[in-house]
This record gives C-alpha cells, sequence and structure tokens, in this order.
C-alpha cells in the first residue's frame, strides 16, 4: 500500500513540477513560487515516507517511475491544452497552400520572397498551440518540401488569430 501512495504521490509532485516550470518561464512568478513551496513540502514528506520502507529498492523503482510518467503527464498536458500563442511561418514554392489555409478558416499573412535558388511564399500565421498539428499536416500533405518553424508569440497587439 505505501508503494502505491509513494507512485501516486510522486507523479503528482512531478506534475506539479513541470506546470511549476512552466509558469515560471512564462513569467509568471507568483504562481511558479506558490507551486514550488507545494512541490517541495510533497518532496519532504514522500521522501520521508519512502525512507520509512525497508525494501529500498522497490521504493526507488517506484518512486523513479512515479516521476517519469507525472513528468510525462505534465508535458503531454502542457501541450494539449496550451493556449499559447505561436507564430507559424511555412515557406513554400507551392501557392496552393494559400487556398488550403483560406477553406480551413485559418488566417495568415502572405509575403512574396526570393531565396537563393528559388521564388518563395511565406506564410506567417498565429494560432493557438494546439492547431499547430492540423496547420503542420495541412502544409505537408500540399507541399511535403515546405519549410516549417515555429516562435513563441509574447504579446500579440490587434490583429486576427484562429
Amino acid at each position: 500500500m505505501v508503494l502505491i501512495q509513494i507512485f501516486i504521490i510522486r507523479l503528482f509532485d512531478a506534475l506539479l513540477m513541470t506546470i511549476e516550470t512552466i509558469q515560471i518561464i512564462k513569467g509568471n512568478r507568483k504562481i511558479g513560487s506558490i507551486l514550488s513551496f507545494i512541490e517541495v513540502l510533497i518532496w519532504f514528506l514522500i521522501i520521508k515516507e519512502a525512507l520509512r520502507e525497508n525494501n529500498s529498492f522497490l521504493v526507488a523503482l517506484v518512486y523513479a517511475l512515479g516521476y517519469c510518467i507525472g513528468t510525462y503527464l505534465g508535458s503531454f498536458l502542457s501541450n494539449k491544452y496550451s493556449k499559447e500563442k505561436i507564430m507559424v511561418q511555412v515557406i513554400s514554392s507551392n501557392k496552393n497552400i494559400k487556398e488550403i489555409l483560406k477553406n480551413n478558416d485559418i488566417p495568415f499573412s502572405l509575403i512574396n520572397s526570393s531565396g537563393s535558388y528559388s521564388n518563395n511564399y511565406i506564410f506567417l500565421i498565429i494560432i493557438n498551440n494546439n492547431l499547430f498539428i492540423k496547420i503542420k499536416n495541412l502544409v505537408l500533405k500540399e507541399d511535403s518540401n515546405a519549410f516549417i518553424s515555429t516562435y513563441e508569440s509574447k504579446k500579440i497587439i490587434n490583429g486576427y488569430f484562429h
């Protein structure tokens, strides 16, 4: 029973730590600090319990497994439900991407450009992070050689995004 408790609490602790790290990176220091306080308190309590157990290898294994799965779940949830805005830049010689984006109600800006070897179109798209996979798949289906990059948008003033 204690091993299950250690696993569950360590999983929750790692999940909390992942969210805390993301909050601090995004500049939410107050939330990050509060979460770090809770995380350290949980960590201390779980270590105290873990050290009482006789089977130290099994405790270490369960502790590490809880940390591993908690970190994975934290990053998975963060990516899946993140409402962060990102700038997606698509560089392609295929102008049909314009119609594909329009037909899927994805707002963009289009820039004609000339590169080292060819003329291209640059599509600038600002979206919620969770829509990136959809856009990536749409673009690569039309042009498997499209160059795609993303940037986190810290602030957005005016304009329209999806």
